[in-house]
């Protein structure tokens, strides 16, 4: 008999009861193993005993160490709630976030610490598709914050400017409060000259001033803004006053919508023999809407048919009382041409700024201010009018005018004579710009060039992602007693237009009339004759208006503007159905109305039945379009045999398809509902905001 073989240790291995890496266990034995506690354990080469050389797991494959990534990530799932799966930090429901106009998922993300890419999904979750960069309206950032536990504020205009300026260390607010009345000096009043086109507004400028601008001008019509300072003596002292020359009122409210408030005192100048006309009435509101103090100047008393009293009793229908009424309101008639009863208009215009304004200004600091034109010159290249608000301006400073920036490089006056230095209320020209500002856009001085240029950048960055958002801004009649409830707003100012200066005043007359108790108050901001215009659009963007329109449309392009600035336009034909939908919105009764819109027709041609599916209408469109998700209807023989049902799947042969149109073929699945014939049509419509007669 052979003797028994005796089997060769493996190479490295370890003599019998040296489990793992130190003294071996006994245990049982193993199928294929050598004695109890041999081998190399549990899952190793030899399988043998319950633990081997290389402990459980065999050799090689011990428990691994988690890496300092891992173990993060597994610490902000147990400290932050999720949604969808990922892991996002939660406010408590009162905790306020603010976020700028345009702002993306990446800028939320940063104010609580989160992933971007987690917020993406969170919102995902909630219906809304957007990407991390993506700027996002006011109303998704709400939903978004709800969810998460946070109240998303988004600031203004104002307080984003001010939170940008004190990025870069300039608190304008803290500038004000630091200064006494040691540091204040007494400013010139800034003048606005408004009034219907060809009552003498410019000729009237150029009888104070003792020159000549009105040949200069195309047509004899103001084509651009001009700021002049002029000096006067009254009562012994050399007083000074800059006016401001305006076509009619669209620089005043363009101005005004960049929340520049240049104006201190508004001259309305109304012609004695024309009277009362509709651009008239549009600056006469807009001056009260700003709420400066008015003088009148009526014009033209030299001509035939010159009734200066008949203009004292159409604006009085306005507001303006004459003080010879016992109003407040100073009325001078003057002649431009003739020159007749200017010194008396310059006094006029004294005496309300010493008794309303305190008119005061600190020279000894940076020079602020805004814009009041601008152009692109061939020779000089940007050219800028700026009005001195506060501080002196000097050659060879560093601004920024609202995205433009630059080094004051030159500066004229009026009259084209260079200028070293601007002190406040003093307008003058600055060469030296990037670019063109706006008509209001603020300007400041910094210490460097550098600083403007990021300014002017992050300015410029801001305000394209606010345009991105498109969001609406302004209130509508929907949400005005959400606005009202929220406390946001306590007066609907509205601006009426229609065909008829009497449907105008009937309508303005029956909204007044509306009795809504103390909470909320009823404006009529403006009312005027005609197409609404571009200037109605910015008089709402400023007040925050809703624009009546009655039995008008809107002039070129306004609609654009008007959606663009999210102003709310509604458009009546019969009265009563304009004043039921104020009353019902200053009651918070008004809900939107819908209309069915059917959008096509398809006829069953051939049915194909699926085990997974169900019945599939082979069919053809014949008129519209057939649209996936789309609400719809089954007919048959002009009989409704299944309504309020849906397009669950649209395919083109084998291929899904978003909509098809009329005269080509499609398979359509109405989801559960299987009772399809051929012959039968398919109907498809949409639920569609009705807009009011």
């Amino acid at each position: 008999m052979m003797p028994a073989r005796t089997e060769r240790p493996q190479p490295g291995a370890r003599p019998a009861g040296a489990g793992g890496r130190g003294p071996g266990r006994p245990g049982a034995g193993a199928p294929g193993g050598g004695p109890a506690g041999g081998g190399f354990g549990k899952g190793g080469r030899g399988r043998g005993g319950t633990q081997g050389a290389f402990g459980k797991g065999g050799a090689g494959r011990g428990k691994q160490r988690k890496s300092k990534r891992a173990k993060r990530q597994e610490l902000e799932q147990m400290s932050a709630p999720s949604l969808g799966g990922v892991s996002v930090p939660r406010g408590d429901g009162e905790t306020i976030v603010k976020l700028r106009r345009g702002a993306s998922i990446t800028d939320f993300a940063e104010k609580i610490d989160a992933n971007p890419a987690s917020l993406v999904t969170v919102l995902f979750h909630l219906g809304e598709m957007a990407t991390a960069t993506q700027s996002l309206d006011e109303e998704t950032f709400g939903v978004l914050g709800e969810e998460l536990g946070y109240k998303i504020q988004v600031v203004s205009p104002e307080d984003e400017e001010r939170e940008l300026l004190e990025s870069f260390d300039i608190d304008l607010d803290a500038e004000l409060e630091a200064e006494t009345d040691e540091d204040l000096e007494v400013r010139p009043a800034v003048v606005t000259v408004m009034g219907h086109v060809d009552h003498g507004k410019t000729r009237l400028l150029d009888a104070i001033r003792h020159t000549n601008v009105v040949e200069g001008e195309h047509g004899g019509i103001t084509q651009h803004i001009g700021a002049y300072q002029i000096s006067f003596e009254h009562e012994g002292q050399e007083r000074k006053l800059t006016f401001i020359d305006t076509p009619g009122h669209e620089a005043f409210t363009a101005m005004r919508a960049r929340g520049a408030q240049v104006t201190d005192i508004a001259v309305l100048v109304v012609a004695a023999d024309d009277g009362v006309m509709p651009q008239t009435v549009e600056a006469l509101n807009h001056a009260q809407a700003a709420g400066v103090p008015i003088v009148v100047a009526v014009n033209k008393i030299d001509k035939e048919g010159a009734n200066p009293d008949k203009v004292r009793g159409q604006l009085t229908e306005y507001g303006l009382v004459p003080e010879e009424y016992g109003g407040d309101t100073m009325f001078v008639d003057v002649s431009a041409r003739q020159g007749l009863h200017i010194d008396d208009l310059i006094s006029s215009v004294l005496l309300t700024a010493d008794a309303a304004l305190d008119l005061r200004a600190n020279p000894n600091k940076d020079a602020r201010g805004v814009a009041i034109e601008a152009n692109l010159d061939r020779g000089r290249g940007a050219v800028a009018t700026v009005l001195v608000q506060s501080g002196t301006l000097h050659v060879g400073d560093n601004m920024v005018a609202g995205t433009a920036h630059g080094r004051v490089r030159a500066m004229f006056d009026e009259d084209g004579e260079p200028v070293e230095v601007a002190l406040p209320s003093r307008p003058v020209q600055v060469l030296g710009l990037s670019s063109v500002p706006r008509a209001g856009d603020t300007f400041l001085v910094t210490e460097d060039d550098r600083t403007a240029r990021q300014i002017a950048e992050k300015r410029e960055a801001a305000e394209r992602n606010a345009q991105l958002a498109k969001r609406r801004k302004r209130i509508s009649l929907e949400d005005f007693d959400k606005a009202v409830a929220e406390g946001k707003i306590d007066t609907l100012n509205l601006i009426l237009k229609g065909d008829v200066s009497g449907a105008v005043e009937a309508l303005e007359d029956s909204l007044l009339k509306i009795d809504v108790g103390e909470e909320v108050q009823l404006r009529v901001i403006h009312r005027g004759v005609g197409a609404i215009t571009q200037n109605d659009v910015n008089l709402a963007t400023v007040d925050n208006a809703i624009i009546i329109g009655f039995n008008v449309r809107p002039a070129e392009r306004v609609a654009e503007l008007a959606d663009r600035e999210g102003v709310d336009m509604r458009f009546y034909s019969v009265i009563y159905a304009a004043i039921e939908d104020i009353e019902l919105a200053l009651k918070g009764m008004l809900k939107p109305e819908y209309e069915e819109v059917q959008l096509g027709t398809a006829e069953v041609r051939e049915i194909f039945r699926s085990s997974k599916f169900g019945n599939i209408a082979g069919s053809i469109v014949r008129s519209g379009i057939i649209r996936r998700n789309s609400k719809a209807r089954l007919l048959r023989d002009g009989v409704v045999i299944g309504d309020n049902l849906s397009i669950d799947s649209l395919k083109r042969f084998k291929d899904d398809a978003t909509e098809v149109r009329e005269g080509f073929e499609c398979g359509i699945g109405l989801g559960s509902f299987n009772d399809i014939q051929l012959e039968d049509i398919i109907e498809t419509f949409e639920m569609r905001e009705k807009p009011r007669a």
